[in-house]
């Protein structure tokens, strides 16, 4: 064996189990930092004045938005992408008007430098497929060991009992699902109570989770679909439509779309699911990213994906612009380590 494989194989056995170990004791804490709370107040106030200033501008394009006109959907996208970027330019001396602005003013002006968009090197379609699946191992890993997954299952979980309160056995679709790493974790978790299906535009990640699926002899339905047109599931009844950990790869007004899209077609309702940034996260998963894994691209993608990541309020901003979304209950929150969810439940 080569010695840098050997090395490679001596520090998965090591130095990895104690990685996961430290991650596991951090996971069952919020670990974004005093940012946060210093900041919920003022992003708060930001959202409600944002929304009352661009929802009536957005009301009259909702049902050409729902009809698939193109420069409505454009014009629409360029007002939800303005309102976010409004609310983040939103100055707490400006807005909060108390005692504590000044110290506020200094925190967010910091806090913004932390926002930043840039691709992916997963997001590459050429990006070399044995990279790829290394990279995907270790994420997958990742996951597992900071029980990031635990965390989606007990966001969809009332969905989940509400669409089997009448003796159905529910079907969970995961939108955007990637290799599906989600949805292999839930078939594991639920078994046969509940169908699991998946679905991504890229077919090269969808191969790979049912190449996992089928080592693992787990029943997942892969399939191609578009997430912004998902009138198959409707017809199919499927009752949960989620959305995890890939929001933040797509434009804010892609995002209420997509929101608006599961609400309306799945039977019960929707779950959208991603990190949220801050400094704090952004440090330890840099920390953790370059010893565990030791892969380039997990460190890169990890440290990347959290610059663009949504925080709970602007999120909440999204989901209030969203275009024709149905009579519903929307609900966001925080869940740890890092972690946001919008669940959005139909009402009768």
């Amino acid at each position: 064996m080569p010695r840098a494989s050997m090395l490679s194989e001596v520090l998965r056995r090591r130095l990895d189990p104690a990685l996961e170990a430290v991650m596991r004791k951090l996971s069952r804490h919020d670990v974004r930092g005093p940012l946060r709370a210093a900041l919920a107040l003022h992003r708060n106030k930001a959202m409600q004045r944002t929304i009352e200033r661009f929802a009536p501008a957005i009301a009259p394009l909702e049902d050409a938005v729902l009809q698939g006109d193109g420069a409505a959907i454009d014009h629409f996208d360029a007002l939800v992408a303005e309102a976010v970027t409004a609310m983040r330019a939103e100055r707490p001396m400006d807005l909060d008007g108390d005692g504590r602005s000044r110290l506020t003013e200094l925190l967010h002006t910091v806090d913004a430098r932390l926002y930043r968009d840039r691709p992916e090197l997963m997001d590459d379609p050429s990006f070399p497929e044995d990279e790829r699946t290394h990279a995907l191992d270790v994420l997958d890993r990742f996951n597992h060991c900071t029980g990031i997954y635990e965390t989606v299952m007990a966001a969809i979980d009332p969905l989940v009992e509400a669409a089997s309160a009448d003796g159905k056995r529910p079907i969970v679709h995961d939108v955007a699902a990637g290799h599906g790493g989600l949805s292999l974790y839930l078939a594991e978790r639920f078994g046969d109570r509940v169908a699991i299906e998946a679905s991504d535009l890229r077919e090269e990640y969808l191969a790979l989770g049912r190449a996992q699926a089928a080592e693992r002899g787990l029943s997942v339905r892969f399939s191609v679909e578009d997430a912004l047109a998902l009138g198959g599931l409707e017809e199919r009844g499927v009752d949960v439509i989620t959305c995890t950990q890939a929001i933040h790869h797509f434009p804010p007004g892609m995002i209420a779309r997509m929101m608006s899209e599961a609400a309306r077609r799945a039977r019960v309702g929707a779950c959208f699911f991603d990190g949220e940034r801050s400094f704090t996260t952004l440090g330890l998963v840099a920390l953790v990213g370059a010893l565990y894994g030791r892969t380039y691209t997990f460190y890169y993608d990890a440290v990347t994906s959290i610059r663009r990541m949504f925080y709970e309020e602007e999120l909440a901003l999204v989901a209030a612009l969203a275009p024709g979304m149905p009579k519903a209950r929307v609900e966001t929150g925080i869940a740890p380590p890092s972690h946001v969810y919008v669940r959005i439940t139909r009402e009768p």
